[in-house]
């Protein structure tokens, strides 16, 4: 499913006037005090058809993650080139989130975040601006692509914190 208007205006605004490498950091360690002491009964539990369970969320994160690092290396390596989007929807049926071990997921989500944050610290100023032509946005930046991870971050936290109200 393409991104919306809608949804890239939220994500802009969650990430607005945040360190991206700053926000990054804290994402997983936000996630894991959420979801500490939740049956996980509770956490694989679906709010509607069609809607992800807590669990799913934590299993999309970790696997954006893989997309995400490979995106950014592939504009520091190749500036200027494609990159291609995905089906979160088939990944998450290909990689049958709903079965996935919450706390399993967490634990990869923060081992790959960490990975790409270890990347990104070590990028000079130049490769910041290295850019990729993204199949739904357009031209984005290393330095805007951690910037949408940051508000794509906030987003699913804010979407778990309802699911736990």
């Amino acid at each position: 499913m393409p991104d919306t208007p809608e949804y890239l205006a939220r994500i802009r605004d969650q990430a607005a006037g945040k360190d991206p490498l700053i926000a990054q950091t804290q994402s997983p360690a936000l996630l894991a005090e959420l979801i500490a002491n939740i049956p996980a009964d509770r956490l694989a539990r679906n709010p509607a058809p069609g809607k992800w369970s807590i669990a799913e969320i934590l299993a999309h994160l970790a696997e954006d993650e893989i997309a995400t690092a490979w995106r950014y290396r592939q504009m520091v390596e190749h500036n200027g080139n494609p990159l291609p989007g995905f089906d979160q929807d088939l990944w998450a049926n290909l990689g049958n989130y709903a079965a996935r071990d919450p706390q399993e997921s967490l634990a990869l989500y923060r081992l790959l975040r960490e990975a790409n944050l270890q990347f990104l610290r070590a990028l000079s100023l130049e490769q910041w601006d290295c850019f990729g032509i993204h199949a739904e946005r357009g031209r984005i930046t290393v330095r805007e692509l951690a910037a949408h991870m940051v508000g794509h971050d906030a987003n699913h936290i804010e979407q778990i914190r309802k699911l736990l109200s």
